[in-house]
């Protein structure tokens, strides 16, 4: 099997949500070390890593969105995959795979707008966030929300409750040396807050990713009215095609009951002939 139908494989209308997450994220991590290597890695940094200055933010809006994927180091990539994994499908088993990719996109997007803000009210140095961490916290604390006394084993300590993984996952990226990597630690903090808020309002019969869900259904239904639209039209012009071929040969019909067969040019009667075999 090819690595082509593999990758479609994974990557189909039918794969899972996680996987395809992990997917999209390795395959820019490999892209990303590519640059790297040929010492090309601050064009693809500042045009898909989030940079902490709100002005370059707003002409490359698209950074919210794409810093949420890429990652540059080993480690980082591998603990961030190994922590989606566990705990995303927990979080599928119980919320879903649609509320699942919803809630890691809002929480990078809660962390990345944290991280701007902060950096915007304390004029810190230029720095730039990437990383899966801000969606990944959200997927956390929003299945600890939900599960809190879920068990989970952990290899030496034994069986733990859910709230108590997740608080500890919390204070070692959050919190912990904040002077190192401040910018990412504060993307965990509005990652971790929006999880909590999600689930919270989630209970009071408010649920984001019913809303963001909704409004990509009303996109999908503008294009799709719009792709029936053009649809009709070309029903309606060829429609309208068959209508003048039929009256050009009811014309050619006409000419012949006149003034006979032979009145009629060769390329009336080349069209005749082939109309008849249609």
């Amino acid at each position: 099997m090819s690595v082509r139908s593999e990758i479609d494989k994974l990557m189909g209308r039918n794969a899972p949500a996680l996987t395809r997450i992990i997917v999209i994220n390795i395959v820019i991590f490999i892209i990303a070390n590519l640059y790297v290597n040929i010492g090309r890695s601050e064009h693809l940094l500042d045009y898909i890593g989030l940079s902490s200055s709100p002005r370059y933010v707003l002409y490359h809006p698209w950074t919210l969105f794409t810093y949420m994927f890429l990652h540059i180091e080993l480690f980082h990539i591998l603990f961030n995959m190994l922590w989606l994994y566990w705990m995303g499908q927990l979080f599928i088993e119980y919320l879903g795979e649609r509320k699942f990719t919803y809630t890691y996109i809002l929480g990078g997007l809660a962390g990345g707008l944290l991280y701007l803000l902060i950096s915007s009210l304390t004029n810190s140095p230029p720095s730039l966030l990437m990383g899966a961490s801000a969606g990944i916290m959200a997927i956390i604390v929003a299945v600890a929300v939900l599960l809190p006394n879920y068990p989970i084993f952990l290899f030496i300590i034994g069986e733990v409750k859910l709230k108590y993984v997740a608080f500890g996952a919390f204070i070692l990226t959050s919190i912990i040396d904040f002077s190192s990597n401040s910018g990412g630690k504060i993307s965990h903090i509005g990652g971790a807050i929006y999880g909590w808020v999600y689930i919270w309002q989630s209970r009071r019969g408010y649920d984001f990713a019913n809303i963001l869900n909704s409004f990509f259904k009303r996109i999908r239904n503008i294009f799709s009215s719009n792709k029936s639209k053009s649809k009709r039209a070309k029903m309606t012009v060829s429609r309208g095609g068959k209508s003048d071929k039929q009256k050009r040969i009811d014309d050619i019909l006409d000419k012949i009951s006149r003034s006979g067969y032979d009145s009629l040019s060769k390329e009336e009667k080349d069209f005749l002939f082939k109309s008849s075999k249609e």
